[in-house]
């Protein structure tokens, strides 16, 4: 456990820093200024606002038709998910730790310390948007999930959204918006790997991680509004016996 653990972090950091040492080789990025304690309160009430505008409508209306068709399957994807031995042996364990809100918090930290120790400001805005966007994630996740009160697979409690799926779709849009697809390639596998083991784990319903993923990918994008030249486009993909979705990133 502790090996597969020290695993995750690693493949983590890597997906954190290695855009951000490859910084020499990309054109200068205008820094966005620290942005003041006093504003900060202000700075999430606007994010949260900007969250349902009209920017973000292809990807609520997007989430909200792929949870619609994948409700009625919500509870057969979800045993045959976690009666996977395959998925157990591959899953099981490290997804729960790669996947805790402290693990992200960890990883914005240290990218916006690496910025401030080593004087690299576009390191340093990465670092303030990833954290900007995981309280946001947070904060969304915890008021649905005591709002909608709704039991998980498992019988626990709180599991509509999944809030792995909204913290590593937050990281992967933020590392997205600010460094295009050379980061949003690992960083969406790596935010889908967490948010189908939960699948595996019995802890969420698919309706729960697409919700989740809305979230986060909303969160990254509010914390990054004036990175507005990359997008992610999310729509519904239906077949014969299954549910997913599709998406483009420019």
């Amino acid at each position: 456990m502790r090996n597969r653990a020290l695993c995750v972090i690693a493949v983590f950091g890597a997906v954190i820093l290695t855009p951000l040492l490859a910084r020499a080789q990309d054109s200068p990025a205008p820094a966005e200024p620290p942005r003041h304690i006093s504003t900060f309160a202000r700075t999430i009430a606007g994010d949260l606002k900007s969250m349902a505008s009209k920017d973000n409508g292809a990807v609520l209306s997007s989430s909200i038709a792929l949870a619609l068709l994948a409700y009625p399957f919500d509870k057969t994807l979800t045993v045959r998910a976690s009666s996977s031995t395959f998925l157990k042996t591959s899953f099981e364990g490290w997804a729960r730790i790669a996947g805790q809100e402290w693990f992200f918090a960890s990883g914005a930290a240290a990218a916006y310390t690496y910025g401030r120790v080593f004087d690299d400001a576009r390191a340093a805005a990465v670092g303030a948007d990833l954290i900007e966007a995981e309280i946001v994630a947070g904060m969304t996740t915890h008021a649905l999930k005591y709002a909608t009160q709704r039991p998980r697979p498992d019988g626990e409690e709180f599991s509509f959204p999944s809030g792995h799926a909204a913290g590593s779709f937050a990281m992967a849009t933020v590392l997205q918006r600010h460094y295009g697809v050379k980061a949003a390639v690992p960083a969406y596998a790596f935010a889908t790997l967490i948010s189908g083991a939960r699948l595996q784990a019995n802890s969420h319903y698919p309706t729960d991680i697409i919700a989740g993923a809305a979230v986060g990918i909303l969160s990254g994008r509010a914390a990054t509004f004036e990175l507005g030249p990359h997008h992610v486009r999310l729509s519904p993909a239906v077949g014969a016996k299954s549910v997913g979705i599709s998406g483009s990133i420019h």
